[in-house]
């Protein structure tokens, strides 16, 4: 059997430089919030990101897809943001299931659901819970929490096939240039040892979200855990200009499994960086 899972995180849907389908959304008031130029833009690449997952999957006719939503699909009213669509956290998750519609049109066989930022999705990752549960009664086969019931978690252990995946939100990650790699390996590294010292067996690929770059360990000599951080579907906002010098990474990732394991692929966009004015 041949599986297909697509991971995905940070839209941070409500903010105004996080994905929002291009119709808009309608706010409480009754009023629309129109998405800029570059919503837009994101919004394109949404679409042909999931374009080529199709591709995949039409190439693929009998494997079956699985959609990781990895955290942080809101913005929230945080941090007295005013780079949001709305005060109202209704609005952002409205957005987000919105947004959803593009992976959903390719049917996925589960859906798993994790938690973000407290400052981002509420407290007990209240937001997520509420988007998965909605997705659910929608018809969508939302897999729970086998240890609390719930609709989402904040982190899971998947078994797809051969391959075991840890997944959370929150790892660790360098946040310079030169950096980014040698810490993602040892990350890798950290996640394998761990679960060695308490005698179970380690997860094949671990993913992680949240810094809105994305790494890869790679496949570590006599490390049997491979650790990837995920692009985002957010734009830089007025903090990131304040404190970042790296652009975000736009995209997802996709691994491609069967019964001797598995492939990792990815889609990735890189936003331009401001106009040279001359002088």
């Amino acid at each position: 059997m041949k599986h297909i899972v697509v991971c995905v995180g940070d839209t941070h849907c409500g903010s105004t430089v996080g994905l929002c389908p291009p119709e808009g959304l309608e706010l409480d008031d009754g009023g629309m919030y129109e998405p800029n130029k570059s919503q837009h833009w994101l919004w394109n690449n949404w679409e042909k990101a999931w374009a080529v997952i199709k591709s995949v999957k039409r190439k693929n006719r009998k494997a079956k897809l699985h959609l990781v939503l990895n955290g942080d699909l809101i913005d929230g009213d945080h941090h007295r943001t005013t780079q949001i669509a709305s005060g109202l956290t209704g609005v952002h998750m409205s957005c987000a299931i919105e947004s959803l519609r593009v992976p959903l049109a390719l049917k996925p066989q589960s859906i798993h659901v994790l938690r973000g930022t407290p400052s981002h999705v509420g407290r007990a990752g209240g937001s997520e819970e509420g988007i998965a549960r909605a997705l659910s009664a929608q018809g969508w086969k939302v897999k729970g929490d086998p240890d609390t019931g719930n609709k989402s978690s904040y982190s899971r252990l998947i078994q797809v096939g051969p391959v075991l995946f840890d997944i959370k939100h929150h790892g660790r990650m360098g946040r310079r240039a030169h950096t980014k790699g040698p810490y993602i390996r040892w990350f890798a590294q950290d996640i394998f040892f761990n679960y060695m010292m308490d005698y179970e067996e380690p997860p094949d690929v671990a993913v992680r979200s949240h810094f809105h770059q994305f790494a890869d360990s790679g496949r570590i000599h006599k490390v049997k855990t491979r650790a990837v951080a995920l692009p985002a579907w957010q734009l830089a906002t007025e903090y990131v200009h304040r404190v970042a010098e790296s652009l975000a990474d736009i995209g997802l990732v996709w691994f491609e499994i069967d019964d001797d394991g598995y492939d990792m692929k990815t889609v990735l966009y890189k936003p331009d960086r401001p106009t040279t004015v001359e002088v």
